[in-house]
């Protein structure tokens, strides 16, 4: 058995919890599927921080990290700090890395580099970490370097964390496995979901985000290696869902729960 909590990333439920009845009612449906610890992400903003601690300490969830919106990292941080600090949620995660640095290419990661350094000491001090949550265009090469191990290599191991996604590692044909490895100790969330292959007129294939156990990604190994790197936490997230996003975080909560139980965390696993 591998000794990692299942988690629900509440981005798979976006459409729900845009108000405070909706959010609520969510945080009730996942607490019944046995699962107690979620992902903030993509929260609706009218959403009172106050009102979210209440409705998290009502179902006694646990809060891993945070995706929260670049303006508010880099502009409102106190509040921020703030406001993780009632939810007792340890790490503040960015979910993408907006077009401002992205289009600049490698300048515009060295920028990024920069500019979030006085953000990740700050959180430092309050005894957090920040979260980069990675696509696939992080391992686009400028100047014969991924921009992956860029991010790995120059900023801090302390207080600059990654969360990595099973399928965005997939999608780019990337070593999962080989990549925990590179942060090891410096990711304590990952997330999950599968790779599923849909076939499409003239023969054409998508890969497209799928429920756990109905895809092509096998699980024990990924399992295994973060195990040994250090992570805590394995937050489902489907992206987008072929039918009700409860009833796929349900059967993906479930089948998660499954590998974990009966993947030996040392062995060839189940």
């Amino acid at each position: 058995m591998i000794d990692i909590t299942p988690a629900v990333q509440l981005f798979t439920l976006r459409d729900y919890i845009q108000t405070p009845e909706g959010f609520a009612d969510s945080i009730r449906r996942v607490r019944e599927m046995g699962c107690d610890t979620v992902q903030f992400s993509r929260l609706g903003a009218s959403i009172p921080a106050d009102f979210i601690t209440d409705v998290i300490r009502e179902y006694d969830m646990k809060v891993c990290v945070t995706h929260s919106p670049m303006q508010r990292i880099f502009h409102d941080l106190p509040k921020l700090i703030q406001e993780h600090q009632a939810w007792r949620c340890p790490s503040v995660g960015l979910g993408n890395l907006e077009n401002c640095y992205l289009d600049d290419g490698y300048e515009g990661y060295c920028r990024f580099i920069r500019d979030i350094a006085p953000v990740v000491e700050e959180l430092k001090k309050n005894g957090m970490t920040f979260s980069y949550h990675s696509h696939t265009f992080e391992f686009v090469r400028y100047l014969e370097k991924c921009m992956y191990d860029l991010l790995i290599e120059e900023t801090d191991p302390e207080g600059f964390h990654f969360i990595q996604d099973s399928f965005w590692m997939k999608y780019g044909g990337l070593p999962h496995e080989t990549y925990m490895k590179k942060v090891a100790g410096r990711m304590e969330v990952m997330h999950a979901k599968d790779f599923t292959m849909l076939l499409l007129p003239m023969g054409h294939i998508l890969g497209e985000t799928g429920t756990i156990g109905e895809g092509n990604i096998d699980y024990p190994p990924l399992l295994r290696a973060a195990a040994r790197t250090g992570v805590k936490v394995v937050a489902i997230e489907q992206d987008r869902c072929q039918r009700d996003p409860f009833a796929c975080l349900q059967d993906a909560f479930r089948e998660l729960k499954r590998l974990l139980a009966e993947t030996e965390e040392g062995g060839e696993g189940a």
